[in-house]
């Protein structure tokens, strides 16, 4: 079975937001471990300090966060590269929870042209997945076997 060129595509985006998301994970992270590290050390005032050193285990939860979504979408695109059964999956409610998330920030009052081209592009590639074509992809032979 041959990889499908939009199956490609795919997994080839999964792999850059993946990276991305790993990137803004480790940021947090640090941005985080600095500001509570000068909070303890008294860099700040001593009534700032627990406001910061606050916000500094924000930036860490959001970090950790970041790194298990880092995870996730980078798995999956390792799957979809290999055409796991698995993979067609996780992408498909990776897609659905991002759609949702877009209309969440749609009905919160945050639409932006970002959110408004992550649910298209999320809504076109749930479309594309689900094509018979492509979902046959995901059938559970190996890529270089042979269609009998």
């Amino acid at each position: 079975m041959e990889r499908p060129t939009g199956v490609t595509i795919l997994a080839l985006l999964a792999f850059a937001s993946g990276a991305l998301h790993f990137l803004g994970a480790f940021l947090a992270f640090a941005s985080g471990s600095m500001l509570s590290a000068q909070a303890m050390s008294g860099y700040f005032m001593p009534k700032a300090a627990p406001f910061a050193n606050a916000v500094g285990d924000l930036g860490f939860q959001i970090g950790l966060v970041g790194m298990i979504a880092a995870g996730i979408t980078l798995l999956a695109a390792g799957g979809l590269w290999v055409l796991a059964k698995w993979a067609f999956w996780l992408t498909a409610v990776m897609l659905i929870v991002n759609l949702v998330l877009d209309v969440v920030h749609w009905l919160d009052g945050y639409a932006s042209v970002l959110t408004l081209l992550g649910a298209i592009l999320a809504v076109v590639a749930l479309i594309y997945l689900f094509r018979p074509q492509v979902r046959n992809a995901f059938a559970g032979y190996p890529i270089d076997a042979p269609i009998r």
